[in-house]
């Protein structure tokens, strides 16, 4: 019981977002990508060692809060010095992490718990995927709204969010804000809200914290 209790608490960091894990974004059906050529536009594809994707998330109400970080594994952008004309990366699941346990086997069991079928099922979809299809500029704390569409296992959803979108001629730095996802827009469903049989304490929250931190270069 202990170790169910452990993993299903974990989980439901990952797997949601508690109260303070941002602005839900806005969600919708995928959008086409649409190809736009510049001649001006250089490509962008290596990876800074400090690029993640942080997340967080908890059980209903916010409770006992989980985070962590996911790496980059490809990232193609194509950008001028001013503005980015495309951009992709993919999310490398199998390097999922969790920071808020410090007990290694309780944080073992958490980690491995997401990465089964229950959840993101790495070993059938080990990557997910960000592909932009609009960026707008705006002002205020954020310079950007980012829309793309978000692969998660085989489902492919339009997200949009706020970020500061930095470029030069040597370097692309993406910090979005702390947005949330309902993470059942992507057949997530494991112990989620109204799940019968399984106790409140167990339930997982449906939303899921991010916040994209990742600086590419030539």
């Amino acid at each position: 019981m202990k170790k169910i209790i452990c993993t299903l608490s974990i989980f439901s960091i990952i797997l949601s977002a508690c109260t303070d894990s941002g602005k839900k974004a806005e969600t919708s059906d995928a959008r086409k990508v649409e190809v736009v050529e510049d001649s001006k536009a250089a490509n962008f594809n290596i990876i800074e060692t400090e690029s993640f994707i942080n997340w967080k998330a908890s059980h209903l109400g916010g409770i006992q809060p989980r985070f962590g970080k996911i790496k980059i594994k490809n990232a193609n952008i194509s950008a001028s010095p001013d503005k980015i004309v495309s951009a992709s990366f993919d999310i490398e699941m199998n390097s999922l992490t969790v920071e808020s346990i410090e007990d290694p086997k309780q944080n073992k069991e958490l980690t491995t718990h997401l990465k089964s079928s229950d959840f993101f099922n790495i070993e059938k979809y080990p990557v997910s995927r960000f592909q932009m299809t609009e960026i707008k500029s705006t002002k205020g704390e954020y310079n950007s709204v980012v829309t793309g569409n978000l692969t998660i296992l085989d489902i492919t959803k339009s997200i949009t969010f706020n970020a500061n979108i930095n470029t030069s001629n040597f370097e692309i730095s993406v910090k979005s804000e702390n947005f949330t996802v309902n993470r059942t827009d992507w057949n997530l469903t494991y112990n989620v809200e109204g799940t019968e049989g399984v106790p409140t304490d167990y339930l997982i929250a449906n939303e899921i914290g991010f916040e994209i931190d990742i600086k590419i270069k030539k």
